[in-house]
């Protein structure tokens, strides 16, 4: 498990996630949108497959298809969901 910031732009809020690396970032995308959805009491318009995870410090996309450690996130890194 790692501990991730990710910012969110269209909503203008930060939230800290405790997630498993080992995971696809396409399934990290749907769980983490649920959460925030829940606790804004928000709606996701559009497809969440159309979003995307960013690694700020190093302006590297997250690619979908992998895990968020083949994706070299690690813990404490900074992230933004576009």
């Amino acid at each position: 498990m790692i501990i991730v910031e990710i910012f969110v732009p269209s909503i203008d809020r930060t939230y800290e996630f405790k997630l498993n690396e080992d995971v696809a970032a396409s399934v990290i995308i749907e769980e983490i949108t649920s959460v925030i959805c829940q606790k804004e009491q928000c709606e996701v318009k559009g497809e969440r497959s159309d979003l995307i995870l960013v690694l700020s410090d190093k302006h590297q996309i997250v690619s979908m298809n992998l895990s968020l450690y083949e994706n070299g996130v690690q813990s404490g890194d900074k992230l933004i969901l576009l």
